[in-house]
């Protein structure tokens, strides 16, 4: 029998929360840490930089809603990982960043490696921690899955010297208390006459909206809101890490809450009550403002953080609380009171209409033309996705057109970069969604810049067999960031990228790849891709159009500088 120690000990912990696989790259001051892990049977996925580890992780909890884990050595491996932390931080993902250190005692004296690695984490975490003895190691594992856990979710990080990790221990010393013990499982509840308050509201209104958002999905159950929708008769809406908590598919869905992306969400300045289910008044809604929203608009948001609550617009009805409670709260009052919405059927059918109308609007750009036009390429590769496949969307306006195309149909099966889009993270996203539903097709859409970032990982794919599915759009540009330029200074600077035929790369690697650059080579080459049961890429050669997306950006730019 191996020797216990500290290494064991927080093993032993995180076994306890349900881990069973670290994302890591080997380094000198975590050996320990990597040796106790065949003792304890955790499988390590050892990647080819720890920044992707991290996204791998992040990706893992998107798609489990449980927390993903990362190991990593301390200095150069902590300073790459932590490249990842704002992206996750503001995606608000539950991720576990373990890091080690030099020794303890020398710390301050410039010892191996050492930098400030609990300051440099603090501001794009919930919490940051150094283990300073082995007995508190129990403890401080239950405290950073409490922090990540707990309200709005979200990164942390803990450091273990790696004198600590090797400190012999006893039985004596092992974890005793499992979460429940440590993590409240309870959900506070709304003031039940807010919750009156609020049923009242969408029983009464003519063209009513729910908006269920990042906080909602690692809260809220799907059923509960299915339930309360049906129930209430009104249209609902999903954003962010929510996306698929109602199929875009269900009659009262309307798909993705954004303006930009949807025109049916555009006709949330018409609506007269809006509820937001941890769903933040951002940039992307203009902080709550007109035209987004009506000046008239009543608000009603529900939130797990006060903090959120009447943030950059006040509200009509704050409630603060569980997402799940408020919601299962408000389900029950609507029926003691036998309250629906009343008749809101001209306001659904113009948001069906404009459902049918953006559908065919996009639909109108598809056709034979090469190089391909995007929405070309999403409607091939649409009847290949099943509802319990995962679609991994990056950045960049080939992508853009993606995010207003595919529905989502299952909660975690839908994933973008998140509010800090920062690119490249769809590669390692894929790889963690596959890792965690090995059953599931994995479809990632990235465009040529955003391969660039982590493309060495396809090394990773074929090492751990995740037969991912990679649509890449080839426009051998920067293409949004270069329509950016052309639409504000009629020039473009250091925007071109060379053409590079990245599928012969990811087979080089002992992936399956293939050029496409006609229509009707698409279906054939996906088919193939799927047939090969190997990490594919099908390097698409596509002309570089301007997304919704950025047609609105370019627009409220233009706007306000005139």
């Amino acid at each position: 029998m191996p020797k216990l120690t500290g290494s064991h000990v927080l093993l032993r912990a995180l076994k306890m929360e349900g881990v069973n696989t670290i994302f890591t790259i080997v380094g000198d001051t975590i050996l320990p840490l990597v040796d106790a892990c065949a003792d304890e049977g955790m499988r390590l996925v050892d990647t080819r930089h720890e920044a992707a580890a991290m996204h791998m992780a992040d990706g893992w909890a998107r798609i489990t809603g449980r927390p993903g884990v990362v190991l990593v050595t301390g200095g150069p491996g902590f300073a790459n990982a932590i490249s990842a932390l704002p992206n996750i931080y503001t995606s608000e993902s539950p991720v576990i960043l373990l890091t080690g250190s030099a020794e303890l005692p020398e710390k301050g004296m410039y010892a191996f490696q050492e930098i400030d690695q609990v300051s440099l984490a603090s501001p794009v975490t919930k919490g940051a921690w150094l283990i300073h003895d082995a007995s508190r190691i129990p403890d401080m594992t239950a405290t950073a899955f409490r922090t990540a856990l707990t309200g709005r979710p979200g990164p942390v990080c803990l450091t273990m010297p790696i004198d600590i990790q090797e400190q012999e221990r006893s039985e004596e010393d092992l974890p005793r208390h499992g979460p429940s013990a440590y993590r409240s499982p309870g959900r506070p509840q709304g003031d039940p006459y807010m919750v009156k308050q609020a049923v009242e509201l969408l029983s009464n209104a003519k063209r009513p909206v729910v908006v269920a958002a990042n906080a909602a999905r690692y809260s809220l159950n799907p059923s509960t809101l299915r339930d309360f929708i049906e129930h209430m008769g009104v249209p609902v809406f999903t954003v962010e890490q929510a996306r698929g908590m109602i199929s875009d598919d269900h009659p009262l869905c309307f798909g993705y809450g954004d303006a930009a992306l949807n025109a049916a969400a555009r006709r949330f300045r018409e609506a007269d009550v809006v509820v937001l289910l941890g769903k933040r008044l951002d940039h992307r809604y203009r902080y709550g403002s007109p035209p987004y929203f009506s000046s008239e608009a009543k608000i009603v948001q529900v939130d797990l953080s006060p903090d959120e609550i009447g943030k950059n617009r006040g509200v009509s009805l704050g409630i603060q609380g569980d997402i799940e409670a408020v919601v299962a709260q408000m389900l029950a009052e609507a029926r003691a009171q036998a309250a629906k919405a009343g008749d809101i059927s001209p306001w659904l059918e113009q948001l069906e209409s404009d459902v049918r109308g953006w559908r065919d609007h996009l639909d109108s750009f598809s056709g034979e033309e090469t190089p391909l036009h995007p929405i070309s390429v999403y409607s091939e590769v649409e009847p290949f996705i099943r509802e319990d496949d995962v679609i991994i969307i990056d950045g960049g306006d080939y992508v853009q057109w993606g995010r207003c195309y595919l529905k989502a149909r299952k909660l975690g099966h839908w994933m973008r970069l998140g509010p800090l889009s920062q690119l490249g993270c769809g590669l390692p996203y894929a790889l963690g969604a596959k890792l965690a539903r090995p059953q599931s097709n994995v479809f990632l859409f990235m465009g040529d810049g955003s391969i660039g970032f982590y493309v060495m990982e396809y090394d990773t794919a074929v090492r751990f067999n995740l037969d991912i599915t990679t649509v890449l759009g080839n426009d051998s540009t920067w293409g949004i960031d270069k329509n950016f330029q052309l639409a504000y200074y009629g020039r473009a600077v250091n925007t071109d990228l060379r053409y590079v035929a990245y599928d012969q790369l990811v087979s080089t690697l002992g992936g399956h790849g293939e050029t496409v650059e006609k229509r009707d080579e698409i279906a054939p080459a996906v088919t193939r891709a799927l047939d090969s049961r190997k990490p594919s890429l099908l390097n698409v050669v596509i002309g570089s159009h301007q997304s919704p997306l950025a047609d609105a950006m370019v627009a409220r730019k233009t706007a306000q500088r005139s």
